[in-house]
């Protein structure tokens, strides 16, 4: 396997599966069918992610969405093995209060984003929110939590805006940044929730690598409880596929 792929395999250390309805899964950004049962598909996409693992001599957390909206959550061990794991409850590590001040609004940054929002410009205040980004990721680096609200920020100015394609992808993107930086998991759960909802209202882009596709793999990850809301999105996705 050439290095770089080995690499695309095992930045993130949680990877997410999903059986579809009907047959075939998602995985990766990408639809596998086959007339082969989901498990042999799975066993395609688990083989690489085994030997990345045992190479780099780390554990990889594996989760596996249903149709019916079950999570099953397994991990592949340093030595490539799979075995049944549940990952640690959500809120059981304390939050760093930086996620309750948010980002400084005393330094000027925000000042643009502020104007066009009282003024009810909606997506003039998602364009000085994503430059507001921009800045804050180049200030402290893409792994800050001003960094993840910034992007959950841009998210509300789209939903405000009625982009709710554009509001669906960066809610995901928000909810996913808050919970890999340990952020509370109550604003992990509303950026979901926001997420869903506005993708079931959009034109319901089905693509592979598509926002509908994204949504359903952090509901995976994310609240693997929420068993009502993985299922409805994946009837969704895949009726609207076919």
């Amino acid at each position: 396997m050439p290095p770089d792929q080995d690499q695309s395999l095992t930045t993130d250390i949680h990877e997410t599966i999903i059986i579809l309805p009907g047959g075939g899964i998602h995985a990766q950004g990408l639809l596998r069918t086959g007339p082969e049962p989901p498990e042999t598909l799975i066993e395609g996409v688990c083989t690489p992610l085994r030997a990345a693992a045992a190479r780099q001599g780390r554990s990889i957390c594996l989760s596996i969405g249903h149709p019916d909206g079950r999570v099953e959550q397994y991990q592949i061990a340093a030595d490539g093995t799979l075995h049944p794991h549940r990952a640690p409850t959500a809120g059981t590590a304390a939050t760093d209060p930086i996620w309750s001040q948010g980002i400084p609004e005393d330094t000027g940054l925000l000042d643009p984003v502020r104007a066009a929002q009282r003024a009810g410009h909606w997506r003039a205040a998602q364009r000085a929110t994503h430059r507001a980004t921009q800045h804050l990721v180049a200030q402290h680096g893409r792994d800050h939590p001003y960094a993840a609200m910034g992007i959950e920020l841009q998210a509300y100015f789209a939903l405000m805006a009625q982009d709710r394609t554009t509001g669906a992808a960066l809610s995901t993107e928000a909810a996913v940044a808050i919970h890999r930086l340990g952020g509370p998991p109550a604003q992990c759960r509303h950026n979901i929730a926001n997420a869903v909802a506005a993708w079931l209202h959009s034109d319901r882009d089905t693509r592979p690598g598509g926002p509908g596709f994204a949504v359903a793999h952090a509901l995976v990850r994310i609240t693997p409880n929420d068993q009502a809301a993985l299922a409805t999105l994946l009837r969704r996705l895949t009726k609207d596929h076919r």
